[in-house]
This record gives C-alpha cells, structure tokens and sequence, in this order.
C-alpha cells in the first residue's frame, strides 16, 4: 500500500517544534544554559561574517518591536530543535519569567521576498485561537529575523499517523480522528472568518499542545496570506503536492482550497494513504486535478458512513460545492463525535459491573 513517505511529503517540514507544559528550569540548568548561549553567539557571528560578505539585505520593518537582539531577553540553547529551508528552531527561555518558549531563527538571506517573512510576522501577531500557534515575541537583527513562539510538546500529527498505519486496520480511530479535524476545522474557521487562507495545511503543521495528545495547534503561516470577500482570486501555486486542490494547480483559488487540504488530511487519518497518490509529484498532480477516489474495502469496511460522506463533502472538485469549515463543523461526523465519546466512557462502566454479576 502506498504510503505518504515519498519525498514531497517531507518537503516544506515545519521548523516550530512542540511544548512543554512546565514553564520553569532549575537553577542547574539555567547555570548550563549559560555554556550554550556563549557557543551560540559564537555560531551565530560566524555565520553573520560570512553572511555580509555575500548579501546585502533590507531591514524588514518590525511588527512587535522589543529589540534587535534576541539573547538581551532571551537564554537560548545552542542545540537545534528542528531545522528547515530558511532557519533552526531551539527552545528558549525567558530571563525574567523563567518561561520556556521555541525561538525560530530565519536567516534573511535565504528568503526570496522578505515582504512574505514580514507578512507572516504580521498575522501571527495578530491570531489569537486555543488551536493555533501563538506568537509570543518577534526580534530582527541584521541577519535573522527570530520569532519567539509558545513550545509544543506533544510532536507531529504526521509522526502520529507514520506510527499507528496498519495495512489491515488503517490509522486512527473514528474518534480519535474526528477529534483532531474538529479542532483543525475550528482553527481554519477562525481563519477564514478573519479573512486569512493558510494554503499549506498538512498533517507536518499540525502539533499536539502535549504528550496527552488532547490538543492540537496549527502552526507555520509562511505561505498564508489575506483574501477577502471581492479579492481576484489568488494564483500561485504553493504547498505540499499531497494536499493541494485542484483549483489550485489550475491557478485560480480561494479560502476553498484550504478546505480540500483538511478533506485529505481526514482520509489519511483513516486508512493511513492519502486520496490522491503518485510516484512524482507529476502524478500526484495529474490524479487532483481528476478527483477520483475512493474508498478500498481492505481498510474502509470498518468505516462509518457518516465519515465516508464527510470526506466526500470536502473533497468535492467544485470549490463552489465543497463545504466551508462551517458547514463541516455542523456535519453529523462531528457533531455527532461528543455522543460518540459519551457512549464510549458509558461502556467503560458497564463492562466492570457485567464482569462482577457473571
């Protein structure tokens, strides 16, 4: 069976790394912290060197402004949580709160259009949802502009399926994945209802807020960007090949498009293979722009109608027809998901007390 272990579905991995729920550091620690700051000011300053003798780049103009060098409020460790095409990620610790946060250091250098970099500072500073990534500080010295972001601990919703893909059984659960989408559906209503389409919604910028894996977060805003009612329609092609609608390939997208991501994204959680699969992304383009899928016996037999209709409502070719994070939040998969776990921790309670009486 096809898995999404091709080499686009790592392209584009998000860099922000997950949280800690404990918020403070012993004294030993911040002691040791002190070693890494002096290795990492000792990095960072190589690269600055050789950085100026090649680029020459424009300030971008700070949304948050608390001051051009991170390390004036910031203990940051010298070891890489994470790395991406533009940047690192290393956890972080605040000198006066003692709070630990994730620092995502971009190098300027590596950013075609800083305006983007400039915009995505922009929303993030402006979001404020319990499903998605919240941005705590923004510093911008002359070579790397550091995003200062709360931690999550729990890791990818990408690792998650990796982990738990069966051939026989598929993925997760019908309750555990309902779960996940309600959240990620609510995190792209709120979106949309303020006017931002994040156009690379895919399973690597999903993280659970903890190890209890209850709840989730949407991070990376590189690709977002603003659309609002009257706006042209929007035309770059972006994203991961795995995720993208047909609109979009075709060049003519709206909010939509974020909406058939979230349809692949349920599919996968279900049977562990993404809807649309190919060798190359070529061909995994080819199959989107068709539409056809469908639902293989091997894995889907055990699978709800209700689900099986749900993804239809979000995979529809006609971005016209497809549902909005709305509609989709009032279909009886998800409303009916609180019923479901209710009757779940009912038979919980009833096994014991059977077992007792026989």
């Amino acid at each position: 069976m096809c898995r999404i272990t091709t080499p686009s579905s790592r392209r584009n991995r998000c860099i922000i790394h997950p949280a800690d729920g404990n918020n403070s550091v012993n004294d030993d620690l911040y002691q040791v912290s002190d070693i890494n700051i002096k290795d990492f000011k000792q990095c960072a300053l190589h690269e600055q060197q050789q950085q100026q003798q090649q680029h020459q780049q424009q300030p971008i103009p700070q949304t948050i402004t608390v001051g051009s060098n991170v390390l004036d409020n910031y203990i940051v460790f010298a070891k890489i949580l994470g790395e991406g095409n533009y940047g690192s990620v290393r956890e972080c610790i605040h000198h006066t709160t003692r709070q630990t946060f994730a620092c995502k250091s971009i190098e300027k250098s590596k950013i075609a259009r800083l305006d983007h970099l400039q915009n995505e500072v922009q929303l993030l500073s402006e979001m404020s949802h319990s499903c998605v990534m919240r941005m705590v500080d923004c510093y911008e010295d002359e070579d790397y502009v550091h995003i200062i972001t709360e931690k999550y601990d729990g890791g990818e919703l990408f690792d998650k399926i990796i982990e738990c893909t069966d051939d026989d059984n598929g993925c997760l659960s019908e309750e555990k994945s309902a779960g996940i989408v309600k959240s990620l559906l609510e995190a792209v209503a709120y979106l949309h209802e303020n006017d931002i389409v994040h156009r690379d919604i895919k399973p690597e910028n999903i993280l659970f807020e903890s190890e209890d894996e209850r709840n989730i977060r949407l991070i990376d805003f590189g690709l977002s960007r603003r659309h609002e009612k009257g706006d042209r329609y929007m035309s770059n092609p972006v994203g991961t090949a795995y995720y993208m609608s047909p609109e979009l390939l075709k060049g003519k997208y709206g909010k939509s498009t974020d909406i058939w991501s979230v349809g692949t994204i349920v599919y996968i959680l279900l049977c562990g293979y993404p809807p649309f699969n190919g060798d190359t992304d070529s061909d995994i383009f080819e199959n989107i722009k068709r539409g056809h899928f469908d639902f293989p016996v091997q894995q889907w037999s055990d699978k709800s109608d209700e689900a099986k209709d749900f993804i239809k409502c979000l995979l529809r070719r006609d971005p016209r027809k497809r549902y909005t994070a709305a509609l989709a939040l009032d279909h009886p998969w998800i409303k009916n998901l609180g019923k479901r776990q209710a009757e779940k921790v009912q038979r919980r309670k009833v096994l014991p007390a059977m077992r007792c009486l026989s």
